[in-house]
């Protein structure tokens, strides 16, 4: 896409149409509707069965697809009338460029607006499926959409047409794989017993403890999210060169692939227990899961943040510097990147640890948390945008991801006083992750950088990923588990033997 687009208006307009179905996607649906749904759902389960659980879940799909209908058709009236200077604003200093790219803007909108619609009821039906074990078909609903995504890019580009008719196109194939993601699901909702009509009842009691639970949880779960999209903004808006707002998507998009790997997956896996072990109020159960969650989700963020710090330009320069992406921009945007990475363990360490405060039902302080990280983060974004551009951007957002993190855990050691021992193994995991991230980071440093100096930009782009990064990195992991066997990481050893455990099965 971006060697197709560059970080003209192109791009910018519409990854700016990208963000705001995303937004609703995480207010309304990955975000606070799952964590304030699986409980309410796990427990009408337990307490009352399946039926009951059935009856909440249709109750729940009727007002959010209203909900969302409502939402649209308002956003759409806002879109059709909101002035032209309003949305030029992402233009940067090319006057002339300023009309075109309030039209194209305009009209991505329009079309990427009822994408939101699949995304969010998305979020519901993945979330009754987790409430029964199962994971498989949500965990897999991105890659259809990539395959939408990646698919309709062949074929735009293939268009004899202008680079706005193309970015048209391709967001309509874009609505197009959210559909689809959503029909990927119904196998599930059929084995998980929750395929059910949606049913518009707003008086009931569950609706109500529901939209309760996500007031509060709007900002409390969603603040690196809604952090990422204000950043987004601030960059087409306030920093003057045009495309910036494209260098933070593409930066922070390099960093959601370990973020989804590990954090998300983790938060996802755990909450449903979370949930059970809250309802029950077992402290000493709960701390412990949330220490082994942490322990497992620091142990290998901690080398993937590292391996993203040193290998940056490579990854940028081989994946994506091509067409109208120039070896500047992927410079600019190798930069972000590396400022970005150091917030990986704190974004992992936020799925557990959020998911936890509300497992036990304290909804108020992760609340006051977030806002506070969250308007800091905007406030030094405005102030350092446009001075020091996308890098000031950037550590603003990792450094509100960290303290984000670090303030979550000192509460929830509050909350687990004497349940556990969170505080002395979490350390220790960290201590061990990062003495074995040391030697493995020189050594991809050093690997790279020879593999680049023999054989050059001008080598096929086959060669030079698997030379500059394919290489680097399975040697950098070996090192890795090496030396953390040295060091007797215990989560090495539990990793190993879950590797194991199918074979022995068998």
């Amino acid at each position: 896409m971006f060697g197709l687009f560059g970080r003209g208006i192109e791009s910018g307009a519409f990854l700016l149409a990208w963000t705001v179905p995303n937004l609703l996607r995480r207010l309304l649906g990955e975000g606070a509707l799952s964590a304030a749904f699986v409980p309410a759902l796990t427990q009408r389960r337990e307490e009352e069965g399946h039926d009951a659980a059935r009856h909440s879940f249709a109750a729940v799909f009727g007002v959010l697809l209203a909900l969302l209908c409502v939402l649209i058709g308002a956003a759409w009236l806002v879109v059709l009338f909101l002035p032209n200077a309003w949305l030029a604003g992402g233009a940067g200093s090319a006057v002339s460029e300023a009309d075109d790219y309030a039209v194209l803007l305009r009209s991505l909108l329009l079309i990427l607006l009822p994408y939101a619609v699949p995304i969010c009821v998305l979020a519901l039906f993945a979330g009754a499926q987790n409430v029964a074990g199962r994971f498989a078909l949500p965990a897999a609903a991105p890659i259809v959409l990539n395959v939408f995504w990646i698919s309709g890019l062949l074929v735009v580009t293939e268009f004899e047409s202008s680079a706005s008719v193309k970015a048209r196109w391709l967001a309509a194939c874009l609505v197009l794989g959210g559909v689809a993601q959503l029909g990927l699901q119904l196998p599930g909702l059929i084995r998980s017993g929750f395929l059910v009509r949606p049913r518009f009842e707003p008086r009931h009691p569950e609706i109500r403890r529901i939209a309760c639970d996500m007031a509060p949880m709007i900002l409390g779960l969603s603040v690196v999210q809604l952090n990422i999209l204000a950043t987004q903004l601030i960059a087409a808006f306030l920093v003057p060169e045009t495309g910036a707002n494209g260098i933070m998507f593409l930066a922070t998009r390099m960093l959601e692939f370990p973020h989804a790997l590990l954090g998300i997956a983790l938060g996802t896996a755990v909450f449903p227990l979370l949930s059970v072990l809250g309802v029950r109020s077992d402290r000493g159960e709960l701390s412990d899961t949330v220490d082994h969650a942490l322990s497992l989700g620091l142990f290998l963020a901690i080398p993937a943040a590292g391996g993203l710090l040193v290998l940056a330009p490579q990854i940028i320069d081989i994946l994506f510097v091509q067409g109208r992406f120039a070896a500047r921009d992927g410079a600019e945007t190798a930069l972000v990147l590396r400022i970005l990475c150091l917030s990986l363990p704190g974004l992992v360490s936020v799925q557990v640890l959020a998911r936890a405060h509300y497992a036990i039902g304290d909804k108020r302080k992760p609340v006051r948390i977030a806002v506070t990280c969250f308007v800091a983060a905007v406030l030094a974004s405005i102030v350092l945008a446009p001075v020091v551009g996308t890098a000031g951007l950037a550590l603003a957002s990792a450094l509100s991801a960290l303290v984000n993190a670090t303030w979550l855990m000192v509460s929830l050691r509050r909350h687990l006083a004497g349940a556990g021992s969170a505080k002395t193994r979490t350390r220790v995991t960290s201590l061990k992750a990062l003495a074995a991230t040391g030697p493995t980071c020189v050594v991809a440093w050093l690997l790279a950088r020879a593999a680049g100096g023999s054989l050059g930009a001008e080598r096929g782009f086959f060669a030079r990923l698997l030379a500059e990064l394919g290489v680097p990195i399975l040697v950098a992991v070996g090192v890795f588990l090496v030396v953390a066997k040295l060091l007797r990481a215990s989560e090495l050893d539990e990793l190993v033997s879950r590797l194991r455990r199918p074979r022995l099965r068998r």
